[in-house]
């Protein structure tokens, strides 16, 4: 077993990306990917209020 935490191995910010903004929408909150992906490294704790406003948080 392998795991890539970092994207070292593998670049996975992508789909890291999507993940969040499937997460997002769960929550009927629309975020641009564009925002996510250079959001991603961010601790979740920070990034969800970078991203969708301090409301969301």
């Amino acid at each position: 077993m392998i795991l890539d935490v970092d994207g070292t191995l593998v670049d996975s910010n992508y789909h890291h990306a999507v993940a969040w903004a499937r997460a997002f929408a769960q929550y009927d909150l629309t975020v641009p990917l564009w925002r996510i992906h250079r959001a991603i490294g961010m601790g979740g704790d920070k990034l969800v209020a970078h991203v969708a406003g301090d409301a969301a948080e």
